[in-house]
């Protein structure tokens, strides 16, 4: 019985003592610049790469007055649809011409994304209702999306990010 208590504390000493060691090699490589260990080296790329945001651009059409700003707001997930945004722009309303504008959406998350636009004239930062809960000014979603009584559902209105396209969506 007490050779197995001897040998378990050993054993418990040795892997304390090599965990040690590995630490201390470890530190040594990342603070001095020596090269980690070829054992700890990866033998295969990682399974989920880390991709830069992209930059995209919006193509916005329906602009019926210069008056106000746009605001994009970009979500990731069906839970966060309408309520979390991911990304936030926005732009002049009277940069517009002819009732088109192009906004740039940079540092978009790769994957799949959904956006809402609404014209905010009268400047107060957010889409207006009436007591009803419609909209009082211009909206829209990707895909140019339509709901029956109310907002589209997030699927409706996903796209793929990819660096450099355009989305074009029309104002309603």
């Amino acid at each position: 019985m007490k050779k197995t208590a001897i040998t378990t504390q050993s054993r418990t000493a040795r892997r304390i003592s090599s965990r040690f060691v590995c630490g201390l090699a470890l530190c040594a490589a990342t603070t001095c610049g020596v090269p980690a260990l070829a054992a700890d080296a990866p033998t295969a790329p990682p399974a989920v790469s880390v991709s830069s945001p992209a930059e995209m651009e919006l193509e916005l059409s329906g602009i019926a007055s210069g008056e106000g700003q746009i605001l994009v707001s970009v979500f990731a997930t069906p839970e966060e649809w309408l309520k979390k945004p991911v990304a936030v722009v926005r732009a002049l309303a009277s940069a517009q011409k002819d009732g088109r504008l192009l906004i740039k959406l940079g540092a978009l998350p790769a994957g799949r994304l959904a956006l809402n636009v609404a014209h905010d004239i009268n400047g107060n930062g957010r889409l207006d209702m009436n007591a009803m809960r419609m909209p009082t000014e211009p909206f829209a979603f990707s895909n140019n999306a339509t709901g029956m009584f109310g907002p589209p559902k997030f699927d409706a209105a996903l796209f793929d990010v990819q660096a450099g396209a355009r989305l074009s969506v029309s104002l309603k």
